[in-house]
């Protein structure tokens, strides 16, 4: 890989996590219309598709985020695509830990405490929705098979017929934090790291302690509640107008 190089992959991820967020969005807003209606079935055939989409997101950014101009070297990019043709984690984790070599100025305890806090994320909010991504690719949409598809994994197919929207909700606003956190590291490990590293970490655990009392059964109620009030609005204003 060239220079050259990595400011074109580093621009066309840029174009492709947009486009993925611009898929998540219609999606969640097809979910939301299937829930405020009744439409189950619709709602958890989206769902699925839904990881599908917060995987390859979660890809592109990674990708973005490793050929940041000025960041990593390329010898560096290239061992993290080393680990990334094998499992997506153990790039991610190569990359944290390519990075946090160059962050100064810190207690001798930083550099492992982060690293380990960054590879805790890694493991709960990329590791897990890469296995059902891949068993939903492979056509196991129900029930999830093990690695040499010779018998029935129970443990997966049980994440895959469990998981809802929310709990994909959590996992993308946790990565937004990892990421962030990665991305500082690599762009500027001695400022920026070191001037929001902790206030990455306070946002995530706010925001994890608000949506883990979230659920499935309250955002239905919500949808269709909020369906109620539109259809109420929309009655009293064709009355109003009637009455004019």
């Amino acid at each position: 890989m060239l220079e050259s190089d990595r400011l074109d992959v580093f621009a066309a991820q840029t174009e492709n996590v947009r486009a993925l967020e611009q898929a998540w969005k219609h999606i969640n807003k097809t979910i939301n219309a299937a829930y405020s209606s009744g439409d189950n079935s619709t709602a958890e055939i989206h769902t699925k598709l839904l990881t599908q989409v917060y995987c390859a997101f979660a890809e592109a950014v990674f990708s973005k985020v490793i050929h940041t101009p000025d960041g990593l070297t390329l010898d560096e990019i290239a061992q993290v695509k080393s680990k990334g043709k094998k499992n997506i984690v153990e790039a991610w984790k190569k990359c944290a830990e390519l990075s946090l070599r160059k962050v100064q100025g810190k207690s001798s305890g930083h550099v492992a405490n982060t690293r380990q806090k960054i590879e805790s994320l890694i493991d709960r909010y990329i590791y897990d929705p890469s296995l059902l991504r891949n068993k939903i690719a492979h056509g196991q949409w129900k029930v999830a098979l093990n690695s040499h598809n010779t018998k029935v994994n129970s443990t997966l197919t049980n994440r895959l017929q469990t998981i809802t929207v929310v709990d994909l909700y959590r996992h993308k606003e946790a990565f937004q934090s990892l990421f962030r956190i990665v991305e500082d590291i690599i762009e500027s490990p001695n400022k920026a790291h070191h001037r929001d590293y902790w206030g990455h970490i306070s946002q995530f655990e706010e925001s994890q302690l608000k949506m883990s009392i979230w659920t499935v059964e309250n955002k239905v109620s919500a949808l269709k509640a909020k369906k109620e009030r539109a259809k109420l609005a929309k009655t009293k204003t064709r009355q109003s107008t009637l009455t004019k």
